[in-house]
């Protein structure tokens, strides 16, 4: 009698285990789908605000995706967004770009070209994963890559590179879902011995390259982006030079590449003393293509610059205090104009109609 009790009591324990374990699975089970659910509805949401918050027609608007130059493995490489009559313009597209801008919830499908300023691996070392991931998330429009002369080869080469697995994920999905036609972008090549050229216009917007100076890279372009009487200018990798100038004069922003020469020649006689010729050597070299924080400043002030965003920083400065001493506080010494001390997400808002 004993043990049929004792047996009953054990039977009764393990369907109550039982029980309480299929009840932790279900409420897993829903909590899960909860939040799948919940995940994908809030992507949607992103998605919505992003169209709102960026493809606007009433400002221009203006990302820095990535501000480090090759030296710098925290950060992501050179690469700003402009996003102006609702159209999302890339310029420049350095390692890891495009994760930069899935992670600021930029709308990559909506990307409309892409403007390369001279072909360093910081510049367009992520543009396959840009032309890409830009089809694979939804983009159902033609993409084009303007740039000098050797732009098709580059865009060319990623699109073979990436050709194999825009195959796979149609053969997969269906044409519907992953249409071919869109799969690979198209290369737009200007004159690289041209001193300035209008390589895009679309609804108002007008996109000129001029030739800058980054010796001893060639072909090296800046951009001027205009815009209802409102104008940006993307420097690319330069010295100040007259193009440049003339170019930026009375700008709404100027997004201008940086250095600090007393940093840097510190830098070469330190590496020098501790022996490394290697890094010496570059640290002097580096000078004669990136342009002073003083010859920055003085050129913006000259020519009535509104807005100047830093980025390219040559060296980095790994935290706020450093910034300041290097950059920020040097060029607000003689630029008395609006001073964004960029980072990879500044955003720059310039309203139309001001």
């Amino acid at each position: 009698m004993l043990k049929s009790k004792k047996t009953i009591l054990i039977t009764l324990l393990m369907l109550v285990g039982i029980l309480v374990i299929g009840m932790q699975i279900f409420n897993y089970a829903i909590s899960t789908d909860f939040m799948v659910s919940r995940g994908i509805k809030q992507r949607n949401i992103q998605r919505v605000e992003a169209y709102e918050k960026y493809l606007q027609v009433d400002e221009i608007t203006v990302v820095l995706v990535g501000t480090a130059g090759p030296m710098n493995p925290d950060i992501a490489q050179n690469s700003t967004a402009v996003f102006v009559n609702g159209q999302f313009l890339l310029f420049d597209a350095g390692d890891y770009a495009q994760k930069r801008m899935e992670q600021f919830n930029l709308p990559s499908e909506s990307l409309d070209a892409i403007f390369l300023t001279h072909f360093h691996n910081d510049h367009i070392a992520d543009l396959g994963e840009v032309m890409q991931r830009s089809y694979m998330i939804g983009r159902e429009k033609d993409l084009v890559v303007y740039g000098p002369t050797g732009t098709e080869d580059i865009v060319t080469g990623f699109n073979l590179i990436y050709a194999a697995d825009s195959d796979y994920r149609t053969e997969h999905h269906g044409e519907e879902v992953m249409p071919k036609k869109y799969q690979f972008a198209t290369a737009k090549e200007f004159d690289s011995e041209l001193k300035e050229v209008v390589v895009y216009e679309k609804n108002g917007v007008v996109v000129t390259a001029f030739k800058n100076d980054h010796p001893p890279i060639s072909p090296t372009f800046g951009y001027k982006i205009e815009y209802d009487g409102k104008k940006v200018v993307i420097s690319g990798d330069t010295l100040v030079t007259e193009a440049l100038a003339e170019y930026s004069n009375s700008a709404d922003l100027l997004v201008m590449d940086i250095m600090n020469y007393d940093l840097v020649t510190l830098m070469e006689e330190t590496y020098k003393e501790i022996g490394d010729d290697q890094l010496a050597k570059i640290m002097h070299d580096i000078r004669e293509y990136h342009p002073d924080v003083k010859d920055v400043a003085m050129m913006a002030y000259n020519q009535n610059v509104k807005r100047l965003a830093l980025t390219h920083y040559a060296p980095a400065a790994p935290n706020k205090s450093m910034l300041d001493r290097f950059y920020v506080d040097p060029i607000k010494m003689i630029y008395k104009g609006q001073l964004f001390a960029g980072g990879d997400e500044t955003t720059i808002v310039i309203p139309l109609g001001d």
